[in-house]
C-alpha cells in the first residue's frame, strides 16, 4: 500500500470521481451529496491523504484549513472531515495510518491545532488515532443561508494538539459552515 498526501490542486478529475465514488458507497445516506462535491456544506480540503491499494482508495480523510475562535482565542486548525475506509479494509488499522500522516503534515504546514466532530459512537476510533475528546460547548457554525447556528447536538468535538497543546476554555465559533 502506498500513502499519498495530495494537495487538493493536484486532485486529478479522475481521482476526484474515485474518491466521490468512495465516499458514495462509504456513507450511503449522503451519496446524493457526495456524488457531486466532496466539499461538505461547501468547505473544500486543503489536501487529502490517501492510502493506495495498487488503484484502489483504502483509506482516506480531507483537510481543511480553517481559523476558528475559541473565547477570546484564533486559532488555525486543520478540520477533518471525510474519514473514510471501505469495508473490505477495515480492521487493519488503516484508519490511524491516514490520521497520522494528516496531523503530521499540518505539522509541518504549522497549523496550531486538529479539529473534528463525529458522532459518539466514533470517538473510540479517534482515540485510538490520538484525538482528545473536548468537554462538551457550544459550537456555533455558519449555515448556507449566513445564519449562525449550533452544530447538530448528535456530534461530539474532538482535538488533536499541535502548537497548542491544550485546548483553549471557551465556546467554538468555525467562522463558516463545518467540514
Amino acid at each position: 500500500m502506498k500513502l499519498k498526501v495530495i494537495n487538493e490542486a493536484e486532485i486529478t478529475p479522475e481521482l476526484d470521481f474515485e474518491i466521490k465514488k468512495a465516499l458514495c458507497r462509504c456513507f450511503p445516506d449522503d451519496a446524493e451529496i457526495f456524488s457531486r462535491s466532496r466539499a461538505w456544506h461547501g468547505s473544500v480540503p486543503a489536501w487529502s491523504v490517501i492510502l493506495f491499494d495498487d488503484s484502489h482508495i483504502a483509506a482516506h480523510t480531507g483537510i481543511i484549513d480553517r481559523t476558528v475562535e475559541v473565547g477570546e482565542t484564533c486559532l488555525r486548525v486543520a478540520g477533518i472531515q471525510n474519514v473514510f475506509v471501505p469495508s473490505e479494509y477495515r480492521g487493519r488499522g488503516l484508519c490511524e495510518k491516514v490520521m497520522s500522516a494528516a496531523m503530521e503534515e499540518a505539522e509541518r504546514r504549522n497549523f496550531d491545532a486538529g479539529l473534528l466532530y463525529c458522532v459518539p459512537k466514533l470517538e473510540r476510533v479517534y482515540a485510538k488515532c490520538g484525538w482528545w475528546l473536548l468537554a462538551e460547548r457550544e459550537v456555533v457554525r455558519i449555515d448556507e443561508n449566513e445564519n449562525q447556528v449550533p452544530l447538530p447536538a448528535k456530534n461530539i468535538t474532538m482535538f488533536f494538539p499541535l502548537k497548542v497543546r491544550t485546548f483553549p476554555d471557551g465556546n467554538i465559533n468555525l467562522r463558516g459552515n463545518d467540514w
